[in-house]
């Protein structure tokens, strides 16, 4: 926060944020004083609030309607007001026996912990793959498409499957394909996608990829041919339960829901802006980049899986239970890489 505030307007403020989670109306000051038994007077509240909003931490929708917090007002109750309790016993218990019976499928074991956050938090839950840093190239396939053509299909020791599609300079028939292929797998196999990336054009010289150009090609397209991360795939659930809320009788929030979720290289960036790590990151309507996602809130978390970092996170109106949020997500992190160190 930008200046201190009281400990009075700490309390008010954490109040109207809750207030206003729980039931999207504009709150009014007898109701902080009723419902939160603030011991002050319903005029003391109001000019309190009165306060917060001049310091950009509250407004409101019309003249005589109660108060609701900006992004600033969020940010404030996120960063320094919310207390985040641990999860009831009931639901770790339903969340922890879903996490053991799919711990050894990733992927069915990404699918559901979407399905958890979105059950639990109220918005679009989000998952992606956990990469590694470390992947090595198991195999390389090349697939012949036309003389000019050709699809490098890299599989990694992790069984993900990597392809891109390339166009050379010069004709290359499909018997010298066969044979560039050999020579690929024999130089470049057993060693990380970044060592490759260095060494590439060294351990290609003076061979057929140096005859045909095809060693150049890899230098020149290196980064997307042999990334040091392979992007992890991405689940996400929810949508069709978060656009019940009432933020969504605007049709402008839902159109920049919809855009977002069904363009994935948007989906995935947006967590990747965050810069989660294996940390809590929360961005706040006018925070992100895109003005589209204004009324939005992201939240994620990095987890580890074994060494590999994978991301889980929530899309949501900005009118969200924070610590609720914060609560699942850091459970869901600490039983993921439980899950892998007892196996």
């Amino acid at each position: 926060m930008s200046e201190q505030l009281s400990e009075r307007e700490c309390n008010i403020l954490a109040a109207t944020v809750k207030d206003y989670i729980r039931t999207a109306l504009p709150v009014a000051s007898n109701r902080v004083k009723n419902v939160y038994n603030f011991a002050l007077s319903t005029a003391t509240i109001r000019n309190t609030m009165a306060t917060l909003e001049q310091s950009g931490y509250l407004t409101h929708p019309h003249t005589s309607a109660g108060k609701i917090p900006t992004d600033k007002g969020y940010r404030a109750y996120v960063n320094k007001l919310m207390v985040v309790e641990d999860l009831d016993t009931e639901i770790t218990v339903e969340v922890q026996r879903n996490l053991d019976q799919l711990s050894g499928d990733l992927d069915k074991l990404l699918q559901i912990i979407a399905h958890i956050i979105a059950r639990l938090c109220g918005g679009v839950g989000i998952t992606i793959t956990p990469v590694s840093n470390r992947a090595c190239l198991r195999s390389i396939r090349l697939v012949f498409i036309s003389d000019r053509r050709m699809l490098f299909v890299l599989e990694l020791d992790d069984g993900k499957i990597h392809t891109v599609g390339a166009e050379g300079e010069q004709t290359v028939a499909e018997s010298q394909l066969v044979v560039l292929e050999e020579i690929m797998n024999e130089r470049l196999c057993g060693l990380t996608l970044e060592e490759i990336q260095a060494t590439v054009g060294s351990r290609l010289g003076g061979t057929l990829a140096d005859d045909l150009g095809i060693t150049t090609f890899i230098l020149n397209h290196s980064n997307e041919l042999f990334p040091k991360q392979v992007p992890g795939e991405l689940h996400f659930y929810g949508l069709q339960q978060v656009l019940t809320s009432p933020e969504f009788f605007d049709q402008n929030n839902v159109i920049a829901l919809l855009s977002l979720v069904e363009n994935e290289r948007r989906l995935r960036n947006l967590l990747l802006d965050s810069g989660s790590e294996d940390q809590m990151a929360v961005t706040i309507g006018g925070e992100h980049r895109d003005e589209r996602l204004a009324t939005f809130a992201t939240i994620s978390r990095g987890f580890y899986y074994g060494d590999s970092l994978g991301t889980m996170a929530l899309v949501a109106p900005k009118r969200i239970n924070y610590p609720q949020v914060f609560a699942v997500l850091e459970f869901i992190s600490n039983s993921v890489s439980e899950l892998v160190d007892s196996d």
